[in-house]
């Protein structure tokens, strides 16, 4: 269902792939020494980056709460923030968001995502797409000019998990609930105090529910004393 999935994307911060990006200054101060994205088959703050992937989307679709921070973001843990992403409409018009970050917080940020749902009118469930689509993504994310991951190395951030229990969808019919996962994304260690920038550009080659997505937004983030 094609209208449905674009909406849901939409609803997720730019969904149904998310690209999400972030410009970056060259003057803009380094990572703190040793900083890096932890790929996706390892545990980075306690959890896998599927995991935190997973939460991510329950918190965004309100399956979950969790505590805010006085920057207004949400925050598990020891201070890992679930990083917010702009509402794009997928169709590559640029979108950005002013981020700020306390002084030693992680944080997980989705880059580009596909949602298998379960609908309510007898239409069957999405199945998973084929890896292709991942693995021929044409991606960019950058924090501060230095490529975190492209198109050479995204396989080493994909995950790809069902929801159990699934996340109900409310007054959005025939769409009932999201039941798979399907995406690139980073879990990072704390950035230095300072300005910073991400840039993302991510588009699928290969379509994807018949479509295809491309997202060009930035951030700028200011990491506190």
């Amino acid at each position: 269902m094609k209208t449905q999935k674009s909406t849901i994307a939409r609803l997720a911060l730019g969904l149904t792939t998310i690209a999400v990006a972030i410009a970056a200054l060259c003057l803009s101060p380094p990572a703190r020494a040793g900083s890096k994205a932890a790929p996706g088959g390892s545990s980075a703050f306690g959890n896998s980056l599927a995991t935190w992937e997973e939460m991510w989307f329950r918190w965004t679709f309100g399956d979950i709460t969790v505590p805010t921070d006085a920057n207004g973001n949400a925050v598990v843990g020891e201070g890992t923030v679930l990083f917010p992403t702009p509402s794009t409409p997928g169709d590559g018009t640029p979108g950005h968001l002013d981020v700020r970050l306390n002084n030693a917080q992680s944080f997980v940020l989705p880059l580009w995502v596909l949602l298998g749902t379960s609908y309510t009118d007898g239409t069957p469930p999405d199945l998973f797409v084929p890896d292709s689509v991942f693995q021929t993504l044409d991606i960019s994310f950058m924090i501060d000019g230095v490529t975190v991951v492209s198109g050479g190395n995204a396989m080493n951030y994909y995950s790809k998990f069902t929801f159990d229990p699934v996340i109900p969808i409310f007054n959005f019919p025939p769409v009932d609930s999201i039941i798979w996962f399907q995406g690139i994304g980073i879990t990072h260690a704390p950035l230095r105090p300072g300005t910073h920038t991400f840039v993302l550009h991510a588009k699928n080659t290969q379509a994807a529910f018949g479509a295809f997505f491309e997202y060009n937004n930035t951030w700028t983030v200011k990491v506190l004393p």
